[in-house]
């Protein structure tokens, strides 16, 4: 059986989750109560040097990284269905997994990071604001690029859509003022609607 671990806050550890759960594998998993992030197992090391979360055991595959997690598991087990035969669609699946993990993640953290693992501790209301700016600013991109299919290569679900709809989720729940991003709210309003994404995707935020 595959063996999962990670904290259920951190939002690396919902995209694989969310990717189980769509798949409708059956897994172990652990969540002790690491500090955002990290993971309290012993020997934890020897499965994940760098000692962050996830990680995916399967048999004498150990794997790390939540993209690369979301890849293997929709590649093995939804070949031509999450992970597209179509070698453009699969292109573009990759372009918004990359985007959410280097564009939207950078711009995210920061406010996140402020408004929510702060607490108690009030962060600087003109840091904040700047860094609310760029993040809104990343999402005004994120309604550019969108087309004007139901999900981020089109009209089928792939993939990509589970970085995506992740960060989607932190974004749309923080709170702060956003300006108007129409496909980006209809997007939102279509996942929430997956069994799986409300499972793994829809917790608390702390």
């Amino acid at each position: 059986m595959l063996k999962f671990y990670g904290r259920r806050a951190s939002i690396n550890v919902q995209k694989a989750l969310w990717a189980l759960t769509e798949l409708g594998l059956e897994f172990e998993w652990f969540d002790p109560d690491g500090t955002f992030g990290t993971i309290d197992v012993p020997d934890y090391q020897s499965l994940n040097p760098n000692m962050r979360v996830p990680t995916l055991v399967e048999g004498d595959l150990t794997l790390r990284q939540s993209n690369a997690i979301v890849r293997y598991l929709c590649r093995k087990h939804s070949h031509g269905d999450l992970y597209p035969d179509d070698a453009g669609e699969l292109a573009i699946a990759d372009v918004w997994m990359d985007w959410q993990n280097t564009e939207l993640q950078a711009t995210i953290t920061p406010v996140f990071w402020g408004l929510i693992r702060s607490f108690p501790n009030t962060p600087d209301p003109e840091v904040m604001a700047a860094n609310i700016e760029k993040l809104n600013a990343s999402m005004v991109i994120m309604e550019a690029m969108f087309g004007e299919g139901n999900y981020v290569t089109g009209d089928h679900f792939t993939m990509g859509d589970i970085p995506t709809g992740a960060g989607v989720y932190r974004y749309m729940t923080l709170d702060i003022v956003r300006p108007a991003l129409p496909r980006t709210e209809a997007y939102y309003a279509r996942l929430t609607e997956r069994p799986a994404y409300r499972k793994a995707i829809m917790t608390p935020l702390v």
